[in-house]
Order: structure tokens, then sequence, then C-alpha cells
């Protein structure tokens, strides 16, 4: 429970960023059709919503939400909070245990589904993640500097670790705003984190192998989103976290390495199924007080920065799935057919 609450606290963090930005633009802008989600900010941003109110109905064991026009900024953002409430409000009545609890659905397909209350929470959560990462790019293409969302953002501005003087000063220059006082560590299990991570291995996998099917010409044309290519996208993703897994298993630091923007995409998920049997055996030694130990990282090579080494463990899981959505894009506009994804899809593939 205390690793749903915490990203929430990021989902509802990094969305009223997104708000921030999207809020002061003209309908023009807001309605402009992009070739990615749900096909305008506008109807992404109101996605976001709505898929959180709509599954918030479902755990309550009320209807589901009707077709709506499209909604202005400022009601989006008073229903964002709303729902934020009535959830947090939720998770507060059932505790603990009631995480466990199974809740059976009916899909708008008339398929009856049944799934674990924590596994439908970190599913919508990570929904969130997906759509921002499009909320982003349209954005970024509507001429605006985006910012960045990631867990380890919102853990500067809300640091439960002191950064020193230099530290502060150098965010300051990369646009970030340090917080001033600590917020109070969050308290993390392994054995959650452990679960998001075995989703996004799969998840990643799963486009690797669609990639794998692609020319190198296809695998490199540009597009302006991600990392600028496929491959160089999903290079990316493993090369995060190799990064971090060496920051968390050896006390030197390590400069931020990247693959050969050449490694083929064979080689690539050779490497991600070697580092995930390496960074599996090393979870199988953590235990929630270890969760809690200070680590440092070398950010650029003029910034060490320090965290706790779970809030570093909860930047992957999104990270991925932000750069997934980007790689599914990618292969839709390649005319490539993907399956779906989410989280429980991946709940549905492999423990049900």
């Amino acid at each position: 429970m205390s690793v749903l609450r915490t990203l929430f606290a990021h989902n509802d963090w990094a969305r009223d960023k997104v708000m921030e930005l999207a809020s002061p633009m003209s309908d023009e802008q807001l309605d402009r059709p992009f070739e990615m989600g749900p096909g305008s900010l506008r109807r992404t941003v109101q996605h976001m919503w709505a898929c959180e109110q709509h599954w918030l109905n479902r755990w309550r064991g009320m209807a589901g939400l009707g077709t709506e026009p499209n909604l202005a900024m400022d009601v989006l953002w008073d229903r964002f909070r709303k729902t934020a409430v009535e959830r947090d409000a939720l998770f507060d009545s059932v505790g603990e245990p009631g995480f466990s609890n199974k809740i059976s659905f009916t899909a708008d397909s008339g398929e009856t589904h049944t799934f674990p209350l924590g596994d439908m929470v970190l599913h919508v959560s990570n929904h969130g993640v997906h759509h921002r990462a499009q909320a982003l790019n349209m954005l970024r293409r509507l001429g605006v500097k985006v910012p960045g969302i990631d867990f380890l953002h919102l853990r500067v501005e809300r640091p439960t670790v002191e950064f020193d003087e230099a530290g502060r000063a150098k965010l300051g220059e990369m646009g970030m705003a340090p917080g001033a006082t600590l917020a109070a560590p969050d308290e993390l299990d392994v054995e959650t984190i452990r679960e998001y991570y075995r989703y996004s291995d799969w998840a990643t996998l799963l486009l690797c192998d669609h990639a794998e099917k692609l020319t190198d010409e296809r695998l490199d044309r540009a597009f302006e989103m991600g990392i600028g290519t496929l491959r160089k996208t999903l290079l990316h993703i493993y090369d995060a976290e190799a990064w971090w897994c060496a920051n968390w298993t050896d006390a030197e630091n390590k400069a931020y390495q990247q693959l050969p923007p050449t490694t083929s995409i064979a080689e690539l998920k050779v490497l991600l199924e070697t580092h995930i049997a390496a960074r599996d055996g090393f979870f199988a030694t953590l235990t929630a007080a270890k969760l809690q130990e200070v680590i440092s990282a070398e950010v650029t090579p003029d910034l060490l920065l320090r965290f706790r080494l779970g809030e570093t463990m909860l930047q992957l899981p999104p990270h991925g799935t932000h750069h997934r959505a980007q790689c599914r894009n990618m292969l839709r506009h390649l005319a490539v057919e993907t399956q779906e994804i989410d989280y429980l899809d991946w709940y549905d593939t492999t423990q049900r």
C-alpha cells in the first residue's frame, strides 16, 4: 500500500506539471490533431482523468462513465483533484489488507474480469505514466519547453536526503528547483517494487520482439519523440537500468554509459536478460531497511546526487513505461501491430 500511495503521489505531482502547461493553451492548440494517443492534447488529458475516475468507480462498485464532450482545462483539473481526494479516501477506508481483495467488474466488451485491488491500483498509476509521455510530446510540438517529470524529479523538488550547495546550484542551472526542506521518507516494500519490475521487464522484452523483425533502416528512422529512433529509445531503457544497477551494487560511482547506437536488437535482448538475472539476484538480498539507505550517483560529470536506494528503484519502471509509450507509437508509424502492454495485460498473461 505504501508503494502504491507513493506512486500516486508522483502521479498527482506529474499530472499538475502537465496541467500547468496545458491550461493556458488555446482551443486550437488543445485540439490540434496528433498521430499518437487519443489524438489531441485535450483528448489525452481528458482520457487520463476519465480512466482514473472509471477505475475508481469500479473499485467502489459503481457504474462507469458516459461519453462527454471536450471539457475545458479548468474543469478537467478540478475533476482530477476531486478524483484524487475520493481515491485517497478509498485507500484509507480499505487499509492495507483491502489491497489484496479481489474485485470483479464487467468491461465494455461484456466480459467479466476479476483482479486484486492492489494490481488494479498499480495499473492505473502506470497508465497515467504512459499517457503523460504522449501529452509531453504534444506540448513540445506546440512549442512548450517541457519539464522532467520522472519519479526522481519529484524527489528533487521534495527531497528526503539533503543536497549539497554545489548540487543545488547545478540543479538550478538545469531548470530544477530542489526543495528547501526535507520530506519524510516513503515506507517502501521490496516485493511490490519487484512486482513492478517483473511487469516492466515483460513489456520491454515484448517490444524488443517486435523491433527485432525490422530492418536497420526502419529501426533507425527518425521520429520527433523519445530518443529520436526506435532503436535508440529501446537502448536508452537498457542504459538507464544498467547504470542504476551499477550504482546500487558498486560503492564507486559509475559514469553513465551508453550502448553503441548500432547495437542490434538481438544483442540488446541478450544484454537485457543477463541484466535482469543479475539485478534480481541483488533484489533477493534486499530488506525494507536496505531500501532506506542513501546512495550517490554521478548524474553528470559535475553533479553527484544522493537519494535513498528505494527511491532510485521506483524511478525505473515508470521511466520504462514512459519510453515504451514512445516505442509503441513509433512501431505503429512503422506499420507494426503490437499487443497491449498495460500492467493488467501482464497480470492477465503471467499471473492469473
